[in-house]
């Protein structure tokens, strides 16, 4: 039994008490894509055919990946690792970037559990803290 990890480094702003490796510019999104749907390929190996038992999308924030983006990671983890029945998916979230579309989209593609980055309830604790979603909207 093993799981993939997969560090998506991009956010809308940086957190003030965030200490992870990220970026508030999506310049670099699509090399960094094209670099980790490779990466995924190199590391099969590694695993020497164990089957996967979760994926883990975080970050940074996952849930900036275009719907399709997260499909294609998805798509070329099954088409070269062989999964458990019923892996866990999940997907970090923030909840600004939540909306119905979205959660069937992943849903679609396979996530079957959010991880949903609310920090806090109070408004001026979001302040402090810098996050993009505001009370209301956790």
């Amino acid at each position: 039994m093993a799981g993939i990890y997969i560090h998506i480094p991009f956010c809308k702003k940086a957190c003030h008490y965030c200490n992870f490796h990220f970026s508030t510019s999506l310049n670099l999104k699509n090399g960094f894509l094209d670099a980790l749907l490779k990466e995924v390929e190199l590391q099969r190996a590694y695993l020497q055919g164990q089957p996967i038992s979760s994926i883990y999308f975080g970050g940074g924030t996952p849930s900036l990946l275009d719907p399709n983006e997260l499909i294609s990671i998805l798509s070329r983890i099954r088409n070269l690792y062989p999964l458990d029945n019923n892996p866990e998916i999940t997907l970090e979230a923030n909840p600004d970037d939540i909306d119905v579309q979205k959660l069937e989209t992943w849903q679609d593609a396979g996530v079957n559990r959010l991880s949903i980055g609310i920090q806090s309830f109070f408004q001026e604790d979001l302040d402090w803290m810098n996050r993009a979603h505001t009370a209301s909207q956790s």
